[in-house]
């Protein structure tokens, strides 16, 4: 029998399932349509000067810069307006859509009982903008947002982790982390849980339906 996920309702041997977001829920981009066709050269900027800058990026993710600089320091670099850089780079973040196959096999796994987390890279737009937006607290029953820890996942030996499983008052060892970076996968397994390396939702769907119950 097969639920509205498309997974056997034989579902898998963990008690918690922990999601990455960019790149597994969501594989959208901040500005992505926005800028465009109108601001082609801010949009150029940005590209090269700010998701280039990976040293940049990763203070946005740790919470050291916020949203409000880093678009001051686009607007100060090009002919755009503070202003209405802040207007666009709001309506690309509520604009960003979701993968709804992956949404469905969470909702499948919180309804076979498991316990289901977010735990993510990512700005502080994402607490404040992308949460709500999507209701996201509602689905998953803890949301850990590097920007709100002042650290990555692969950093201070994933304590990002610790602190999502703590909340959840569950196990590494009775984990699973859905996250398409082998990196993040092999530290994860490092610290006793199970990993699963995400390049698409069949691929999930199969993975966790030939899963043995406990």
């Amino acid at each position: 029998m097969k639920s509205p996920s498309g997974m056997s309702d034989k579902i898998l041997s963990y008690r918690t399932v922990l999601f990455d977001f960019d790149g597994v829920l969501c594989h959208g981009r901040f500005y992505e349509k926005a800028l465009l066709p109108e601001h082609r050269e801010v949009r150029d900027w940005l590209q090269a000067n700010v998701f280039g800058d990976k040293e940049l990026v990763r203070k946005w993710m740790r919470g050291q810069v916020g949203s409000v600089e880093v678009n001051r320091l686009i607007a100060q670099n090009t002919n755009i307006e503070y202003g209405t850089l802040a207007r666009l780079f709001e309506e690309s973040v509520v604009g960003m859509e979701l993968d709804k196959e992956v949404l469905a096999v969470a909702e499948s796994l919180k309804r076979a009982g498991r316990k289901i987390g977010l735990v993510t890279d990512n700005m502080d737009v994402f607490t404040k903008i992308t949460v709500p937006n999507h209701r996201l607290d509602s689905l998953f029953d803890v949301i850990i947002n590097s920007a709100d820890h002042g650290v990555l996942k692969n950093e201070d030996g994933g304590r990002l982790f610790d602190i999502a499983l703590s909340a959840l008052g569950e196990d590494v060892g009775d984990s699973l982390m859905v996250d398409d970076s082998a990196a993040t996968i092999e530290l994860f397994r490092q610290k006793g849980g199970q990993g699963f390396v995400y390049r698409d939702a069949a691929g999930l769907k199969e993975f966790l339906s030939s899963r043995t119950p406990f």
